[in-house]
């Protein structure tokens, strides 16, 4: 059986992303993805933004002034 797992290294020890049990001694196979830096950040931050976004669904909104659009003006 094959079974992946994915996350990143950091201080030379894998960080899954989600938790996971791998029994001891299991042989296993590393295959590091050559990546954009860069994208990797900007989807952080997109997945912080939605989880921001998700976080707030529940936030009650103030009720702001409605602006006068239908008036007159001298030009």
């Amino acid at each position: 059986m094959l079974l992946t797992f994915q996350g990143y290294f950091a201080d030379g020890k894998f960080i899954p992303s989600e938790p996971i049990e791998i029994p001891e001694h299991k042989k296993a196979i590393v295959t590091i993805l050559e990546e954009d830096p860069e994208k990797s950040t900007k989807m952080s931050a997109w997945k912080e933004c939605l989880r921001l976004l998700d976080e707030s669904m529940d936030e009650e909104v103030p009720d702001f002034p409605r602006a006068n659009l239908h008036r007159e003006v001298e030009i």
